[in-house]
């Protein structure tokens, strides 16, 4: 009777554990992250588990290429098509699987032992059940601290995100820039070029000198050797455009650049309280609250389980002859030697250390908002500098320039050098540009609460990946 007790207990136990089957949940977390990104401008995200569940959209791809790629576009593009982006969302379940282990009790473990006599007679039998009984009062600990990293993990996966839409966003804008410096150096090329020709002929007519002549070669052939470098810069930069946008084959050759051009500089914007908002969306200091709240649990955890990190119950049964004698079992570890002293310690200056690196976090993300702004202006007035007076000093030069020709003052060689100089001062307007957009999007990306991947990456935290478990003894 006392051994069908016994029995009774494991097959309770095992059908408890049966009922305590928790399904993980691949996608958990992703529409919080997806709603995260979408409220700071980024585009609206897709989820693709896998490229045989769901193959890429090469079919509504393909239209938006023919139509010519926009930088919104090539966003959109970016998150549906990226497979290393797809591939980043599952941190998310593994964030999530580590949470729902944390929440899981230890399994219990079944003993069986036997004895044969040799001198003959009934075999010994004895079996036992076990478990930590104490593991009911630190489950909810670890479930905290696994709670706080799935936070964190979201909070990470988000910040990712928007930093694949500031680096579309910047291979975009410099993608533009070298297109249209290219065809800037084309022009440069066929004047200096054309110059150099004009030269010749006036030389053979011996109305130049070879010096004179000797100038012009060296300038057409420094022309050609940087068409050759903007040819170069162009290919790379629609490359690498392709590689965010995870494009290959055709329609990695199908697609140009719209507008062509890039745009004016905006309006200026009121950048009084940028290191304000910059704090206050920041995801980065939100990811480090995160991970000071798991030190923390971290370290009260460590202190609950200093001295009886697990507390063994359960029940035995011996068969002693022909009569079973069941009992109950007790395991306590006597904390003679460890008394958890070093994991409080590590765990304390965990905590210390999260403390701190969030302190400077903070210091840092104030210094690159105002360094961001300075650049953002800067780069602004630059640009403008150049539209609103280079510009227009160069075209009247020019202007100037063909009337001296028409009224024989000058040579054409004089000509041809204004205007080898006016598409000089355009390349270097397209430079201003492209910094200056470079710089918005910088800004942009620190409004969204990310700080711009071209900073230093900021010191990572040590913190254990997962809780803690004390003991291992059950498991």
């Amino acid at each position: 009777m006392k051994c069908q007790i016994v029995f009774g207990l494991v097959i309770l136990m095992t059908g408890l554990q049966g009922c305590a089957t928790v399904a993980v949940d691949p996608h958990a977390g992703f529409p919080q992250v997806a709603q995260l990104v979408n409220d700071r401008g980024a585009p609206e995200l897709t989820w693709t588990p896998g490229v045989e569940e769901s193959p890429p959209r090469l079919d509504a791809i393909s239209s938006r290429l023919a139509e010519g790629l926009t930088e919104e576009e090539a966003v959109r593009i970016a998150l549906l098509n990226n497979r290393e982006l797809q591939a980043l969302y599952a941190r998310l379940g593994i964030a999530h699987a580590d949470l729902v282990q944390a929440s899981l009790l230890h399994n219990p473990v079944i003993g069986v032992t036997s004895g044969f006599p040799i001198a003959g007679g009934i075999v010994d039998l004895g079996f036992g059940l076990a478990m930590d009984l104490i593991d009911f009062l630190y489950t909810p600990l670890r479930k905290r601290v696994a709670t706080a990293r799935f936070e964190e993990a979201k909070l990470r996966v988000a910040a990712d995100v928007l930093d694949a839409v500031w680096r579309t966003q910047t291979a975009f804008y410099t993608h533009q820039a070298n297109e249209q410096a290219l065809e800037m150096r084309r022009q440069v090329a066929a004047a200096t070029a054309a110059s150099f020709n004009l030269a010749q002929r006036l030389r053979e007519a011996g109305n130049l000198r070879e010096l004179d002549v000797a100038t012009e070669q060296a300038l057409a052939e420094e022309a050609k050797a940087d068409l050759r470098f903007a040819e170069i810069a162009t290919r790379d930069s629609r490359e690498r455009l392709n590689l965010l946008m995870g494009l290959s084959g055709e329609h990695a050759l199908l697609w140009t650049v719209t507008p062509a051009r890039l745009l004016d500089p905006r309006e200026a914007a009121t950048n009084a309280d940028l290191e304000a908002r910059a704090m206050k969306q920041s995801l980065d200091l939100a990811a480090a609250d995160q991970l000071i709240v798991a030190a923390a649990e971290n370290v009260r955890l460590d202190r609950a389980s200093a001295l009886f990190p697990e507390v063994v119950v359960g029940g035995k049964g011996e068969r002693d002859g022909r009569e079973w004698e069941p009992g109950p079992t007790f395991i306590l570890p006597l904390p003679l030697f460890d008394r958890g002293q070093a994991r409080i310690a590590r765990a304390q200056a965990e905590l210390r250390q999260a403390r701190e690196l969030r302190t400077a976090l903070a210091v840092r993300i104030a210094a690159i908002a105002r360094s961001t702004r300075a650049r953002l202006e800067g780069y602004r007035e630059r640009a403008l500098q150049y539209r609103d007076v280079v510009l227009p000093v160069r075209q009247r030069v020019l202007e100037q320039t063909q009337l001296q020709y028409n009224a024989m003052q000058i040579g054409p060689l004089d000509l041809l050098r204004a205007k080898e100089q006016q598409i000089e001062a355009g390349i270097r307007y397209i430079d201003a540009l492209r910094e200056y957009w470079l710089a918005q999007a910088d800004h942009t990306l620190l409004l969204a609460g990310r700080l711009p991947p071209t900073e230093a990456a900021p010191a990572a935290p040590t913190l254990e990946q997962l809780p803690r478990l004390p003991f291992s003894t059950l498991q």
